[in-house]
């Protein structure tokens, strides 16, 4: 999927995925001291909101030209500050140990570029920074809640781990739970829910 189609999602339906930030997102960062926090694929920008609300220091990034320009305005209109890039993840460089939270938030790729692209945020996270990650299981396609309908682009839990070699995993959940983030995702679903610590480089 490419900017054009999430382009297109954006302005056809604008707040696709709502403007209400991740539940396991939010409980995450509600307990901790902010800091500087990156959201890879964060679309129309709910979830830096949130953070920026909070007092964090928000890096966004995605491809979408229009799904930076509705958060940017939401952002100017209650008075917060987002650094939005517009680009591809297998681009975007992040400077190493920079972020004390990166939060993948149903940020899917295809299989062959997973490893090097998460490796790479990874490598963004300071030690004893937190690792933040939601997104569908296999069993999504058994839904209609949203989701990617390739396989190859839905988690496996115990392969999602294994692309992660320095953080001590706190939170692990593989399963069903309701869906309630705009039009986008709406309904029963299966995700897999990861939270850590990052102990090493």
């Amino acid at each position: 999927m490419d900017n054009i189609f999430w382009n297109e999602k954006f302005s056809q339906t604008p707040n696709l995925y709502g403007e209400h930030p991740n539940e396991f997102v939010k409980s995450n960062i509600d307990s901790m001291s902010a800091g500087k926090i990156l959201f890879p694929g964060e679309g129309e920008g709910r979830n830096a909101l949130y953070a920026a609300s909070l007092g964090w220091q928000v890096t966004a990034i995605d491809q979408s030209e229009t799904g930076k320009k509705h958060c940017l305005q939401k952002a100017e209109k209650i008075g917060l500050q987002i650094e939005y890039q517009v680009c591809d993840a297998l681009i975007y460089m992040p400077e190493p140990e920079s972020f004390d939270v990166v939060a993948l938030v149903y940020f899917h790729l295809p299989k062959e570029t997973l490893a090097e692209v998460y490796s790479k945020f990874e490598k963004a996270l300071k030690v004893g920074g937190k690792m933040i990650i939601e997104g569908f299981g296999k069993k999504q396609l058994q839904y209609q809640s949203g989701g990617p309908k390739n396989p190859d682009f839905l988690y496996n839990l115990t392969d999602l781990k294994s692309v992660f070699q320095n953080i001590q995993w706190h939170i692990e959940y593989d399963g069903d739970i309701y869906l309630n983030e705009g039009k986008g995702h709406k309904g029963d679903a299966h995700v897999v829910r990861l939270s850590g610590k990052k102990i090493r480089n």
